[in-house]
């Protein structure tokens, strides 16, 4: 048993600043911090932390940033022997400027993210099992999430997907999946109706489902969770938390779910599990140096 990604890797440039710089502008900032991101790699790390044996298939660049980008990866033992390396595009790079009271602007270089593809499938074909959970994201060309989805149902192995950054124009295949796991805005996008709370969020899981969706669930951030199946549609209260810094949350959400279902969880369970770790990383400064283990979690959920 095992838990698959298929997605981004990235490297985060985040540049503290007392205001952003307008067109034309130059401004001086106070501090760069460079950070591993991308939301494949995220959801590796997330899902290696709490338990699963975990590999991530995708492309960085042949560039000191690939170096940066899978160190704490490799160092928490996450599989990165199908990580292909570009010779003609640099690791995937997301420029952020910040400002003190948290507005920021972002520029997100694509780079070997976007040559994900005949050498990422033919992993997958190779590895997948019945046993296995396939995880993917939106960050890489999306007719190869298509052609995933195909491989992971022909191997019979379950298909969790975050679809982010949220479109209106994906492919009607891609809907077709065990777990789909948008937050409220992206869940306004994928079905056209406004999310605002808890009742509309359960309207959106509806309409995912009826979209093709086995489980639809919606991430509500502070609010919880809301989550559909052939049951009924069901509520995740959220938990309270001091939060210092919610970057990656989302990710630790769908890493941790994957975990739990990989270890044989009953879906409720594995929700409970993942919202816990969402809440827990919101803790913490910065992204993946805030992803809990499993044991952290557990402590975090005793009485």
């Amino acid at each position: 048993m095992s838990v698959l990604v298929l997605g981004s890797i990235n490297l985060d440039l985040l540049a503290r600043i007392d205001k952003i710089p307008a067109a034309g502008e130059t401004r001086i900032a106070h501090s760069l911090l460079t950070s591993p991101g991308g939301k494949g790699a995220n959801q590796a790390l997330a899902a290696r932390r709490m338990g699963a044996q975990t590999s991530l298939i995708g492309m960085v660049g042949d560039d000191a940033f690939a170096v940066q980008a899978l160190r704490i990866l490799r160092q928490d033992g996450v599989d990165l022997s199908n990580i292909g390396v570009s010779h003609t595009s640099s690791t995937g790079l997301a420029l952020i400027t910040v400002e003190p009271g948290g507005q920021n602007a972002i520029t997100v270089v694509p780079g070997a993210n976007y040559e994900v593809g005949k050498e990422a499938l033919a992993a997958l074909e190779r590895l997948l099992t019945a046993r296995d959970i396939l995880v993917m994201q939106a960050e890489i060309p999306v007719e190869v999430l298509e052609r995933a989805a195909i491989v992971a149902k022909r191997a019979g192995a379950q298909v969790l997907w975050d679809p982010a950054p949220a479109s209106d124009h994906f492919p009607a295949s891609l809907f077709h999946v065990d777990v789909i796991a948008p937050n409220q805005s992206e869940a306004a996008i994928l079905t056209g109706m406004e999310v605002e709370d808890v009742r509309s969020a359960k309207a959106a899981s509806r309409k995912l489902r009826e979209l093709g969706a086995q489980v639809a669930i919606v991430k509500l951030g502070e609010q919880g969770l809301v989550w559909a199946t052939s049951r009924g549609v069901f509520y995740e209260a959220g938990i309270a938390v001091h939060a210092i810094d919610a970057v990656g949350a989302g990710d630790v959400f769908l890493g941790a779910l994957a975990a739990r279902l990989d270890a044989h969880e009953v879906l409720p369970d594995a929700v409970r599990y993942a919202n816990a770790a969402a809440a827990l990383s919101t803790t913490k400064d910065g992204a993946q140096v805030s992803f809990p283990t499993l044991g952290s979690v557990e402590d975090f959920m005793r009485p």
